[in-house]
């Protein structure tokens, strides 16, 4: 995946301006010793390129062979539309998770409409839906969680409910399953919203990736009665999305 923002050693500097996305596109073959880009993302918008010269652009290479597909992040409908209607978005990467569902409101439907992927980052909140964590933790001070108002004490305790919820259906699951996680709810909870999700859980530890933690979701299924009843007891909980 590409990002249409320059880089030097001091900032990263917003770019997508033609000349740059050629150019980073180069360089990013060169880098990664590939004829071609799966998957390549605009990250960010430059607000003085309109979307639709970027869309052309990507389009060119597309044409090219040296990108075959691209996306966007974190982008207002307008924008994708604009773009869409030039050369068609493949994915758009969004927020998304059990205590952050603002792409619900209008972004799905977008997304439906238009055959486009929706890649969720954070669909665990950072760890904040692991389960690993409670109001009492203590954060190391290396820990990045240290600075985050969703892992503050009073919002931890605020949002008890949702992690008391995960910790009952993952327990329900376990007697079913040969165990589930919190973690692992989240995720498969997710899977089953809509066909066009994929989250990216981020992990620094291999075995927070295997069977036994995050890819363990996959074996869990949510029946659409239990999906159901899991979206109407988080619609009736006070979750406060501007912490996340």
């Amino acid at each position: 995946m590409g990002q249409t923002h320059s880089a030097s050693s001091v900032e990263n500097v917003l770019d997508s301006r033609p000349e740059s996305i050629r150019k980073q596109v180069d360089e990013s073959l060169r880098n990664l010793q590939t004829d071609y880009i799966d998957l390549y993302y605009q990250h960010r918008i430059d607000p003085n390129v309109p979307a639709e010269a970027v869309a052309e652009v990507m389009g060119e290479l597309i044409k090219a062979g040296k990108i075959h597909h691209w996306g966007v992040s974190n982008t207002p409908i307008e924008y994708m539309v604009a773009a869409h209607a030039v050369t068609p978005i493949t994915a758009t990467e969004n927020q998304y998770s059990i205590v952050f569902r603002a792409p619900e409101k209008a972004l799905f439907a977008f997304c439906e409409a238009n055959h486009i992927g929706f890649v969720a980052y954070s669909p665990l909140g950072n760890g904040f839906l692991s389960g690993r964590f409670n109001a009492q933790t203590q954060y190391a001070e290396s820990d990045f969680r240290r600075t985050m108002e969703r892992f503050r004490a009073e919002v931890m305790a605020n949002n008890q409910p949702v992690l008391d919820l995960l910790a009952e259906i993952a327990a329900a699951k376990s007697a079913a399953a040969k165990s589930a996680t919190a973690a692992q709810i989240v995720l498969a909870w997710e899977l089953a919203q809509k066909p066009f999700i994929v989250p990216i859980p981020g992990t620094t530890k291999k075995h927070r990736l295997a069977v036994a933690e995050n890819l363990g979701a996959l074996r869990i299924r949510l029946t659409a009665d239990e999906l159901h009843a899991i979206n109407q007891k988080l619609g009736k909980m006070d979750i406060d999305e501007s912490y996340f």
